[in-house]
């Protein structure tokens, strides 16, 4: 997928339970999510509920694509947050970057 020209990594401070859990809940989801898209279409939207109705994220909703590497853009409505990575399934590795300054140039 290619992505906004992000703007390095994500500050540690913003990362909290929703996107640790939006990562978690991707990575694990990946193989079942695989396996449902069985007509070839590998990108998909799908909306994550806020497992912390107290926190200031809120829910996210993403686009997916998964191919060599599984790559998202996830946009947090609640602070107009958006963030876009890639899990390598192979080394498992996360790529995190913060998106948020190219999201809020949209007029």
């Amino acid at each position: 997928m290619n992505g906004p020209d992000c703007t390095g990594k994500s500050d540690s401070k913003e990362y909290d339970d929703n996107v640790g859990y939006l990562l978690n809940t991707f990575v694990s989801g990946t193989k079942q999510s695989r396996s449902r898209n069985q007509d070839g279409d590998r990108t998909f939207l799908h909306s994550w509920p806020n497992r912390n109705p107290g926190s200031p994220t809120g829910g996210a909703t993403c686009y997916v694509d998964l191919g060599k590497n599984d790559c998202w853009a996830c946009l947090f409505t609640a602070k107009n947050k958006m963030y876009s990575g890639c899990h390598n399934p192979v080394s498992g590795n996360i790529t995190l970057q913060d998106c948020s300054i190219w999201f809020n140039r949209i007029p």
